[in-house]
């Protein structure tokens, strides 16, 4: 691990320790965690989000969506790419606005299912960390993180299931990103995939407002 993705990694875990806001959605999450990289410790010479890389540019790039890196740490002419995930189920609290308690309560997660999409979607972030770093020679390696109220992304699923390869249960894990049923509409419309290593997973946890979110983050 270079030493600017062991820093990186030092401060989101350390924003995700010390969060005690219920965050909305992923974009909410980037631009939090955006900020707090910027300006918690001054370390770092640029944050970027959305940093778009033309899929033209990455071999062995399956997908039709181009690429916009959720987040770029830059230090030291050297840059660490951040990927996030943030899968909810639905959270219903009351909140304030201009300092004013509202009447009733808001839907302030929404709950999104698709779990076994949302599994393909953390792996597909680890494969394009990897590509980045194949490509570019001032990336040495990246971040993916996940994080979730949903346990169901933390348990393993049965050896049968469709989305078997794509687990994400504590452990360690096959670099083969394949539906099991190539005829079904996941594998049609999501193509399988392989990352270079197998990697490990291991998840935290971490309460905020009474709501218990799980978190993992894979060092590329």
């Amino acid at each position: 691990m270079s030493a600017l993705i062991g820093l990186v990694k030092q401060d989101v875990f350390a924003f995700l320790e010390s969060n005690d806001e219920l965050l909305f959605n992923e974009r909410d999450f980037q631009m939090h965690l955006a900020d707090w990289l910027r300006n918690s410790s001054n370390r770092y010479d640029d944050v970027d989000v959305e940093y778009y890389i033309p899929k033209s540019e990455l071999e062995d790039y399956v997908w039709d969506s181009e690429l916009r890196l959720d987040i770029v740490v830059k230090k030291d002419g050297y840059f660490c790419p951040v990927e996030l995930k943030y899968k909810t189920k639905k959270v219903e609290r009351k909140i304030s606005r201009f300092d004013e308690l509202l009447h009733d309560k808001v839907v302030v997660m929404k709950n999104q299912g698709a779990q076994d999409l949302g599994m393909y979607d953390f792996w597909k972030d680890v494969r394009r960390v990897e590509l980045v770093r194949n490509r570019f020679d001032r990336v040495k390696g990246g971040l993916t993180v996940f994080v979730t109220n949903d346990v169901a992304y933390t348990k393993e699923s049965k050896p049968t299931s469709n989305n078997y390869l794509l687990n994400m249960n504590d452990g360690v894990h096959s670099h083969i990103k394949y539906w099991q049923n190539p005829e079904s509409t996941c594998a049609k419309t999501h193509p399988g995939f392989e990352v270079e290593r197998e990697y490990c997973i291991e998840w935290h946890t971490k309460e905020v407002d009474n709501e218990l979110f799980y978190y993992c983050i894979i060092t590329i």
